[in-house]
């Protein structure tokens, strides 16, 4: 039975470590993603100082300044779309679960730990706790991981479309932009 006990302890506690490493590997993710983020949103304002003067409405340039100002605003659009969609990843969670620790439960999730009173209290806890009390306490945090893992990457995810189109918007956009400012 001690096996048995053993090898599910195990067998969760890897598990847990797994979702902590998914949701280090978003977060980590998403922070390189803002930097690109960052640097597309940077450079499409200085670039649009330059040519909105130069835009032309009216005969050859009509179309070449549509495109322009078409471009531009799905950048700015899915400049803020995108940030907006990237801080759901960043956010720091919380679990769902907010109740008093009691002795030999609810001894696993920092929000818990840090209710007790001292250290001693919260050893005593753990001390009291059996196998089954423990494999309980991994396998709720499982689930909080996995439910805060998921979120960020449905986050992740819809991001990616977002960032894809603001990339596309800021590449037309710029190479349009470059083209108008060679105008005379």
């Amino acid at each position: 039975m001690a096996d048995a006990s053993e090898e599910r302890l195990h067998f969760a506690w890897k598990n847990f470590e797994d979702q902590q490493a998914i949701i280090r590997a978003a977060d980590l993710k998403a922070g390189y993603l803002v930097t690109f983020l960052l640097f597309f949103g940077a450079s499409t304002i200085p670039l649009g100082r330059e040519v909105l003067p130069k835009l032309r409405w009216e005969g050859s340039g009509a179309f070449t300044s549509g495109l322009y100002a078409t471009t531009y605003v799905l950048s700015v659009i899915g400049f803020v779309c995108s940030m907006y969609l990237i801080s759901h990843v960043m956010t720091p969670r919380v679990a769902k679960h907010h109740k008093e620790p009691k002795p030999g439960a609810d001894i696993l999730y920092f929000g818990h730990v840090t209710r007790f009173e001292s250290s001693e209290k919260y050893f005593e806890a753990v001390a009291k706790a059996d196998a089954e009390q423990i494999l309980r306490n991994v396998t709720v945090q499982i689930f909080e991981l996995a439910q805060i893992a998921k979120v960020k990457m449905d986050n992740l995810r819809a991001f990616s479309k977002s960032f894809k189109l603001t990339l596309v918007a800021w590449f037309l956009s710029t190479a349009v932009g470059f083209w108008i400012m060679s105008w005379k």
